[in-house]
């Protein structure tokens, strides 16, 4: 297969760090590469390698001239006042295509993004739909291979199932940097981990995600192992180097300088162990109390928008309640109603007697942004209090991932990941009865998010979850409230939640016209759909080559001379066109509902074959 790029023993480091070391990499066509690893470890910077944004230390990004390459970074810097449209328009290159051609290529990607305005103003969309234009612009380009840094930010659910069956049916290679372990679960059969923990400072494995999470434990249990036996031989020939006399030559010299290499050697193998660290736990403040809070036919609207309506639930010890919904439902809102921070209009909240909450807050307000690092981490002491014992703050702030020379950092000049980490670091040291963590995993690598999964299954205590992580829902969540159809109701699993919020949009894109009887639930497409869906293909290739062939028409200066051939032929133009953008349309409704109706399958097949277990 024929190799789109390929990087040729890069080398880069940051200031005196080495970021890697002679890395190899090929991405052929249609590759679907996932990039990992630690925070600050040099993924970003890999991707504007490729991108030839950045040049390495040493080695040779080696490429083919004519191939197209796109990198998306993670934040979005698009004009405000421009409209959708003319945003993707302007990134359009510079040559001779007439500006209908643009247009029509301008369109139909904005269409695959999911736009149905093109005049929406940029200033009017969410992160998510910044997050989709920016995507449209580089579909638009067509590139041969598509870079992106974190492309699920902002994203909702809706949104990251909609890039994960872009990416999967993309007609070009791309490689991208992601902690979304299901995201990449589902969408990549190759991974590059960057960390210290391998002696070239990177780990290749073809596969999917979980898989590699397999392999790569055994190859850390194998380096572990060699670091051990090393180890042992580096400790026998320094004992016998001690014991030999200084002045000896030949062979008892040799051993002495082996001993020497050895011990260099392994110096730099414990340097790329993992660091395992104690454990973090949050606080628990010991209470048996069975229910803890209690929503009594609770109801809240915005603007006399309602939110929900008569709800009620009892959160009980032990339970781990996630809250699903779309963007601006009305998650965080629900979290304060249960946490008291905001008063229901109609109903009750009770609390336990002396229930203690500890608040994760999304926004991170709480956060004093003109404070130090080290401030916030030893509230203006040099040591802590957890657990009992007493801690230096610079090894309290190792535990969160950051080194000493950290702490004089502003937190207003922190990233997202590490606000979230410092705010993390106050909240474990405050006993809890309660947690309530409105999205706290934006931004945390992937080893964090793991740890955060530990720390909220170790918690006795209740816990509500407010994320975009899907792994973790499903990891840690023992019960699940979800906005959907106009109503808060209770699901059982984040699944179950997502398949009934398809449904419900299908449902009111009917016409109400009619009622239908009730049907049995859909495990595929109907026939005709079926049969729709397989010459989607064929029929966008045909509209297409109709449409440039009416471009041609458009673009011969005789076509014009006659003014009312010139508006025959313009009509006609803006029919072909319009008949391209409805089947991309009608194509993504089909593979949106296909893939809706697959999930539903496996769900279903899943839970017969528990009901067969028990």
């Amino acid at each position: 297969m024929t190799a789109l790029i390929s990087l040729d023993r890069i080398s880069i480091q940051m200031g005196a760090r080495p970021l890697f070391n002679e890395l190899k990499l090929t991405i052929p066509e249609r590759a679907r590469i996932g990039i990992v690893g630690p925070n600050g470890c040099g993924k970003s910077t890999l991707l504007k390698i490729l991108a030839q944004q950045i040049i390495p230390d040493s080695g040779r990004v080696l490429s083919e001239s004519n191939r197209g390459v796109y990198y998306l970074p993670q934040v979005e810097n698009f004009n405000a006042s421009q409209t959708v449209l003319e945003v993707v328009l302007s990134s359009q290159p510079q040559n001779d295509f007439p500006v209908h051609e643009k247009e029509v290529n301008a369109a139909k990607a904005l269409s695959r993004a999911g736009f149905s305005d093109f005049s929406q103003p940029v200033r009017e969309l969410s992160g998510g739909w910044r997050k989709r234009l920016s995507i449209a612009t580089a579909l638009s380009l067509e590139p041969d291979l598509l870079l992106l840094d974190e492309p699920t930010n902002h994203l909702d659910f809706e949104g990251i199932s909609w890039l994960e069956r872009l990416l999967k049916n993309a007609p070009f290679a791309w490689a991208l940097v992601s902690h979304d372990r299901y995201f990449l679960e589902q969408t990549v059969n190759r991974i590059l981990e960057i960390s210290k923990v391998y002696p070239s400072g990177y780990y290749e494995y073809e596969g999917s995600y979980l898989d590699f999470k397999s392999k790569r434990q055994a190859q850390l249990e194998q380096e572990a192992k060699r670091t051990a036996s090393l180890a042992n031989k580096t400790r026998r020939e320094l004992e016998w180097a001690a014991r030999s006399p200084s002045a000896r030559t030949g062979k008892a010299a040799y051993r002495m300088k082996e001993a020497l290499r050895l011990k260099q050697e392994l110096a730099q193998a414990k340097l790329r162990q993992e660091t395992s660290q104690d454990a973090i736990e949050f606080q628990s403040a010991g209470r048996n109390t069975r229910e803890l809070a209690q929503l009594i036919k609770c109801s809240f609207s915005y603007d006399e928008k309602p939110l929900f309506e008569a709800l009620s639930f009892t959160l009980i010890n032990g339970m781990c309640l996630g809250v699903l919904g779309k963007n601006g439902e009305g998650k965080s809102t629900l979290l304060k109603v249960f946490g008291g921070e905001l008063s229901s209009a109609t109903g009750k909240v009770k609390h336990a007697s002396g229930l203690k909450i500890v608040y994760f807050d999304q926004l991170r307000e709480s956060l004093d942004a003109y404070k130090t690092l080290g401030e916030l981490l030893g509230d203006g002491s040099d040591h802590v209090i957890y657990q009992d014992k007493s801690i230096h703050v610079i090894g309290w702030g190792k535990r969160f991932g950051f080194e000493a020379e950290e702490h004089m950092k502003l937190l207003s000049a922190l990233s997202g990941g590490e606000q979230a980490r410092a705010l993390l670091s106050i909240l474990v040291r405050q006993e809890a009865d309660l947690l309530l963590l409105d999205e706290p995993t934006n931004d945390l690598d992937i080893s964090m998010l793991e740890a955060l999964e530990t720390m909220i299954l170790d918690f006795p205590g209740a816990v509500i979850l407010i994320t975009h992580d899907r792994f973790m829902l499903e990891e840690v969540c023992t019960h699940f409230l979800g906005f959907s159809g106009g109503e808060v109701s209770e699901f059982a699993s984040y699944t179950q939640w997502y398949e009934q919020s398809i449904q419900d949009v299908e449902e009111q894109s009917l016409t109400t016209s009619r009622k239908e009887k009730p049907k049995s639930p859909l495990t595929k497409l109907s026939y005709n759909d079926q049969r729709e869906y397989n010459k989607m293909e064929s029929k966008i290739e045909k509209a297409e080559a109709q449409l440039a062939l009416i471009e041609k028409e458009v673009a011969d200066p005789s076509s014009h001379i006659d003014p009312e051939k010139s508006k025959a032929v313009s009509a006609k133009h803006a029919e072909a066109k319009a008949n391209v953008d409805k089947l991309y349309a009608r194509w993504e409704e089909l593979e949106s509902r296909k893939h809706s109706l697959q999930n539903k399958h496996s769900l279903q097949n899943k839970h017969s074959l528990q009901n067969k277990g028990n």
